[in-house]
Order: structure tokens, then sequence, then C-alpha cells
């Protein structure tokens, strides 16, 4: 029983470290998109506050010439 514990307390451990590794991979991946996105000029923004007081940004991505996808 001992052993059952020990390898699925292994196994968690090695999905959680995974699952971090691909989530800090995908929001650098995500950034640099974005910085991207916002130097071609297709990526802009609008700040403003909302009726509560609140900040709101509002992102508008543009499609481009040339996106193949």
């Amino acid at each position: 029983m001992n052993d059952l514990l020990l390898i699925s307390g292994v196994w968690l451990l090695v999905g959680a470290a995974w699952t971090y590794y691909i989530d800090k991979r995908s929001y650098n991946d995500g950034m640099v998109d974005a910085i991207v996105m916002h130097n071609r000029g297709q990526l802009t923004y609008k700040t403003y506050d909302d009726e509560d007081g609140i900040a709101i940004i509002e992102l508008e991505v543009r499609k481009n010439d040339y996106d193949t996808r």
C-alpha cells in the first residue's frame, strides 16, 4: 500500500511540474505574439473606467493581409 501511495505521489508531482512548465511556456509565447501584433498595428487597445470606477481595457485584434491561417 505504501508503494502505491509513493508512486501516486510521484506521478502527481510530475504532472504538476509538467503543467507548470507548459503554462509558463504558453504565457511567454502569448506575450511575444501580443508584442509583435502591437508593433504591426494589428493589436490596438482602449482603456476606460466603467460605471463602478473599475479600469477596463478593450482589445481589438485586426486580421493582417498576409495571414495564411
